[in-house]
C-alpha cells in the first residue's frame, strides 16, 4: 500500500487528500512483447473535494488523474489509450517505484512504492518499449486476480477508470 496525496483544484487552488492505493504490476501479452502495465488502486473510493465545476463526480484519484492529462475510460471494450505528455515512471534498483504527474512538486511524486513485488520480465518489457500503461480508479485490484477484467470493465462502465500510456525509464 501507498498513501498518496492528490492535488486537486484549478486557478491556483489547491485541496490535498490523501488515500491508500494498492500498485500492481503486471504483464499483458501483446504479439510482438508484452506491455507492461500498472494498476493504482484507491479500493476506498475516496472522494473528490466538493468542486462546483459540473459534470459527473468521480473519486479522488480519477480527478486527479483527469486533471493532469489521464483519459477517462467508458468503455473498456474498445479501450483506446492516449499518450499522456508529461507522466513518467521510473523503477529503481531497490524496488521502489515511482510515478509523477505534470503537476507534481520534484519532492513530491504522484505515488512512490517503496519494495514493489515486480513481476519477471515486468522491468525489460519497460525499458524496451520505453513506456508502460497506467490503469487508475477504483477497481479492487488487490482482489481475486480471476476477476480483474470484470472489475476493470464495472470501473470503465462507472466512470471510475483513468488511463494513458506513460514514458518510462528504469532507475
Amino acid at each position: 500500500m501507498d498513501e498518496r496525496a492528490a492535488r486537486h483544484g484549478g486557478s491556483g487552488h489547491r485541496t490535498t487528500v490523501s488515500f491508500d492505493l494498492d500498485v500492481l504490476l503486471t504483464l499483458m501479452p501483446a504479439p510482438g512483447a508484452d506491455v507492461p502495465l500498472v494498476f493504482l488502486d484507491d479500493g476506498a473510493h475516496t472522494p473528490a473535494p466538493d468542486v462546483r465545476a459540473g459534470g459527473e463526480p468521480v473519486n479522488a484519484l480519477v480527478a486527479a488523474c483527469l486533471q493532469t492529462g489521464l483519459g477517462l475510460v467508458t468503455d473498456a471494450e474498445d479501450l483506446l489509450v492516449p499518450l499522456v505528455p508529461g507522466w513518467r515512471a521510473a523503477l529503481d534498483r531497490c524496488g521502489t517505484f515511482t510515478v509523477r504527474s505534470p503537476r507534481d512538486e520534484p519532492s513530491r511524486p504522484f505515488c512512490r512504492v517503496d519494495r514493489l513485488t515486480v513481476p519477471p520480465g515486468w522491468a525489460p518489457a519497460a525499458s524496451r518499449l520505453g513506456y508502460l500503461v497506467l490503469f487508475a480508479g477504483s477497481i479492487a485490484i488487490a482482489g481475486n486476480a480471476a476477476t480483474a477484467d470484470l472489475r476493470l470493465r464495472s470501473a470503465a462502465e462507472s466512470g471510475l477508470l483513468a488511463t494513458g500510456a506513460i514514458r518510462y525509464r528504469p532507475g
